[in-house]
């Protein structure tokens, strides 16, 4: 006769390994990423320069606009490198998750490159905040999550604002509290 406990331990052991196996599993799994082109656009061009808070106010207001009810909520903002956060809910405690990542512009659009990631007060591998990222938050259409290369890309050019017009990043120079867009109204 076998030991009630070592079934136990065993059985135990098996569903902890199987549970361990499928949550990397998943994480680990590639995604389907198109990385749109910039669109060119006939109008009015206007330069606008911007600071950081004006950019803080704009990009949450439009995130605003594009969340989903019932997703992960997060915020961002600007300040010596792009900041985004947001919580976990892990084993019945919300776990506070900030990201932060150095813009680089890319044809028009802002590439979220460098990751430095922490989850609580433990820093974790970008690939797995940006995989969980991917799956549970309501991004706009225009933001890109590439865990495999570690960044995020966001396709200014793509966005729509209201009355048609379209925005281009020019240049994003964070010490120097300067960001520059070309804003394209469209004409008739």
């Amino acid at each position: 006769m076998k030991k009630p406990w070592k079934i136990a331990f065993f059985t135990l052991f098996i569903i902890n390994v199987a549970t361990i196996s499928s949550l990397f599993f998943f994480l680990l799994q590639p995604s389907e990423l198109t990385i749109p082109t910039p669109e060119a656009g006939k109008g009015a061009t206007f330069l606008v320069h911007a600071s950081k808070e004006d950019v803080n106010a704009f990009m949450n207001d439009y995130i605003q606009q594009k969340k989903k009810k019932g997703t992960l909520s997060y915020r961002v903002w600007v300040n010596d490198r792009v900041y985004i956060a947001s919580e976990i809910e892990l084993f019945g405690r919300n776990i506070p998750l900030t990201m932060s990542f150095l813009p680089n512009v890319v044809n028009g659009d802002v590439e979220l490159r460098d990751p430095d990631l922490s989850l609580g007060a433990l820093h974790i591998p970008a690939r797995y905040a940006l995989n969980y990222l991917q799956k549970h938050a309501s991004l706009p259409s225009e933001v890109v999550i590439d865990p495999n290369h570690n960044r995020i890309y966001v396709a200014v050019t793509h966005m729509r604002l209201k009355n048609g017009y379209r925005l281009s990043v020019q240049s994003f120079d964070l010490p120097h509290d300067s960001i520059v867009f070309t804003l394209t109204i469209p004409t008739k």
